[in-house]
């Protein structure tokens, strides 16, 4: 009996009907196994849980902001809910207005697609979802073939079923390269416009809308038009989704295009950061840094960095034009081959900045221009240290029972070998002679010929121990000459070295982060601040202070305080031979900084190019700023200092006679026991208006008792 449900069809429907089904089951079976055969290789279920944007390894200053990203692709992370909505619905737009409804892929647009490389003969074109080129940035390739675009599909399908519409969202515009190395919104919206992402304009929105479909094609710095006109084709598209209104469309499409100067410095501190990146590549290796998603907490403060580098530019250039050097910096074009020169033709410059406290180095500049030259002059270079080197020379003479009061002999003198083989005749650099003056004179008007005598009582190899005691590593050869800076020495080991002064004679070594930590937050590597004290006696460090504190207050650098730089500090300028080396390093109690100037050729600067000419400017600058706000706290003197009054012609205790007297301060035990004998016929108390001693002395001549 026939099943009443039965439906009877003509032998040709039914023949259709079955190779309808067969082919039914051959595209299925066929796209079954190109999905099979196209997931081999893809990222697994796991990987895809774990779904986030590709991130190096990032640099953090000491109060957590980001200062640079080791990665193939910069990126700043942000959620979803401060893109602002313009940008999302400009988006959504011109890149795929069904993607609200659809799966993860476009099937309408793969079959557009399908029809002009089939009918039209054209290229394989677009057609990708948002989820489909999240997948493609992720994961894949940017090869236009069939196969990528398969691989693409099934990943799009994956990320569909396992993540919502917003977090898609939130990855896309995490991941989305915008042009010039800006990968994510908000690395692109600080790059193009200096301000974050959710407080882009219409317009600001629209144009970094228009730049994933070819952010070469529409650069507004290398092709301002072309990006002026996708901005308004996205602006069209909004208006006809019904984002936006066709008025609004039409006023945002009036506006001009306002981009910020293109900024070739990579980030404000790029000495510091490939210090940074030595250390992570020589411990953990390349790829670490630039795809294990390390964590670095530095000790920069990038509020100090900027205010140096804002002082040494300054300054160097004031230099440039003042003395008309050639080549200035910006006359000189950037290598193309990416690697920079070896020698700058231009003046350079390099500054440190350091807590003395902790040793944590606060400012790094290594040169004018790391794109132009990567050779960080802070650290790698080695220059004659000049007058700046006296200070050790004081520091052994002081902690060897010398005072600042103590009496020297400023004349000329020959050194009949040091070393060379030939006589040395040491001047002073003004070529003048001041007689008797006392330590802390002459060191703070920076006597050679003082400083070499010093030398020659305390010994050579004396100075070179309690340099060592300081921080200075490079080698230091024990010759008297050493007194006037003839070793080569290092930016960084001469600001590590004078930190021991204000540090109360605590030395500390320099460093550079605190620590750094896996992509779990897991700390890898840690830092304490390694200190050593008795590097000097806290007498002596406070003493040889308060003598480099009349360098400011009354010697070479009193230049600083013209400045208006008033707040108690202590340092030393240092001019070289041929003035190829300006030097002044400075402290205050809570910070030292070091500032060096000249040319990476050993050549002259210019003729009376001194430390406190070059070097202390740029120097007084940057305190400057750098202390602005804090309060003005003098050196603690620590116990067994005392204070007394002496007369500056002989160092001895003054007597009420004594024309020059002068507080001085001295260790205990050193100070002068007995009074000034150079003025003691005036301590009679007697007035040169009642007694005419020319006349008395006539008067003995004739008196009787004469001869007796």
């Amino acid at each position: 009996m026939r099943s009443p449900f039965r439906i009877s069809l003509p032998p040709l429907a039914r023949r259709l009907l079955r190779w309808t089904l067969y082919g039914t089951v051959f595209c299925l079976g066929l796209a079954a196994g190109a999905f099979a055969f196209y997931s081999r290789g893809l990222p697994s279920t796991k990987a895809l849980e774990d779904l986030q944007p590709r991130q190096g390894t990032k640099v953090f200053d000491s109060n957590g902001e980001l200062i640079y990203e080791f990665a193939e692709e910069h990126r700043i992370i942000v959620p979803l809910s401060r893109v602002p909505r313009h940008l999302i619905d400009a988006t959504i737009a011109i890149e795929d207005r069904g993607f609200r409804s659809h799966r993860g892929i476009d099937l309408l647009g793969y079959a557009a697609a399908a029809k002009d490389v089939l009918f039209r003969g054209k290229r394989l074109r677009g057609a990708s979802t948002i989820t489909q080129q999240l997948a493609r940035n992720l994961f894949l390739t940017m090869d236009r073939t069939l196969s990528r675009k398969i691989a693409e599909a099934i990943l799009a399908l994956k990320i569909e079923r396992m993540y919502g519409k917003d977090r898609i969202l939130g990855l896309y515009f995490n991941q989305i390269n915008y042009g010039h190395g800006a990968y994510g919104v908000e690395t692109a919206s600080l790059m193009y416009f200096g301000q974050h992402v959710d407080s882009l304009s219409l317009e600001q929105s629209a144009l970094l809308a228009g730049m994933p479909r070819g952010p070469s094609l529409y650069s507004p710095y290398d092709r301002p038009q072309a990006a002026i006109r996708r901005r308004n084709t996205v602006l069209d598209a909004m208006a006809a989704t019904g984002a936006i209104s066709r008025q609004r469309a039409d006023s945002a499409k009036a506006a001009p295009l306002v981009i910020r100067p293109r900024e070739l410095r990579l980030n404000d501190a790029p000495y510091f950061v490939e210090e940074i990146r030595k250390h992570l590549e020589a411990r953990y290796g390349a790829n670490a840094i630039y795809q294990g998603q390390m964590a670095v907490y530095s000790t920069l403060d990038l509020r100090l960095q900027r205010m140096a580098n804002q002082a040494v530019e300054d300054g160097m250039a004031r230099l440039e034009e003042a003395h008309k050097l050639a080549p200035r910096r910006q006359d000189v074009k950037l290598p193309r081959n990416g690697e920079g020169m070896v020698n700058t033709p231009y003046l350079q410059a390099a500054l440190v900045a350091m807590d003395p406290h902790s040793g944590k180095v606060l400012a790094m500049i290594g040169g004018r221009d790391y794109l132009a030259s990567k050779f960080n002059r802070a650290v790698q270079s080695r220059r004659q240290a000049g007058s700046t080197f006296k200070p050790f020379v004081y520091v052994a003479a002081v902690d060897n029972g010398f005072s600042p009061g103590d009496v020297m002999v400023d004349a000329p003198i020959v050194i009949e070998d040091d070393g060379s083989g030939m006589p040395w005749y040491p001047q002073n650099y003004d070529g003048k002679f001041d007689g008797p003056i006392s330590l802390r004179k002459a060191l703070a008007l920076s006597k050679n010929l003082v400083a070499v005598k010093l030398i020659q009582k305390v010994g050579p190899s004396t100075v070179v121990k309690y340099a060592r005691r300081m921080g200075i590593r490079t080698p230091l050869p024990a010759v008297l000459s050493l007194a006037l800076g003839s070793a080569d020495i290092s930016l960084l080991d001469m600001v590590s070295a004078f930190a021991v002064l204000p540090n109360r004679g605590t030395r500390t070594d320099p460093m550079l982060f605190t620590r750094i930590t896996d992509k779990a937050g897991t700390v890898m590597e840690e830092l304490k601040p390694y200190s050593e004290p008795g590097a000097l006696s806290p007498q002596t460090a406070y003493v040889v202070t308060s003598m480099l504190e009349s360098v400011l207050n009354g010697g070479t650098a009193f230049a600083a305080r013209s400045a208006g730089f008033t707040r108690p500090a202590a340092g030393k300028t240092g001019t070289t031979n041929d003035y190829t080396d300006a030097w002044f390093i400075g402290f205050t109690p809570d910070l030292v900084c070091g500032v060096w100037v000249g040319f990476d050729q050993k050549k002259s600067i210019v003729r009376g190019a001194t430390g406190a000419g070059f070097a202390l400017p740029i120097w007084t600058d940057f305190m400057k700023r750098a202390t602005a706000g804090m309060p003005a706290t003098a050196f603690t003197a620590p116990g067994n200092i005392s204070w007394l009054t002496i007369c500056t012609e002989t160092g001895l205790l003054a007597t009420p006679a004594c024309p020059h007297p002068k507080k001085e301060c001295y260790v205990t035990g050193s100070a002068p026991d007995r009074t000034c004998d150079l003025h003691k016929l005036q301590s009679v108390n007697i007035q040169s208006r009642d007694w005419n001693f020319e006349q008395m002395d006539k008067g003995s001549l004739s008196s009787p008792d004469s001869l007796r």
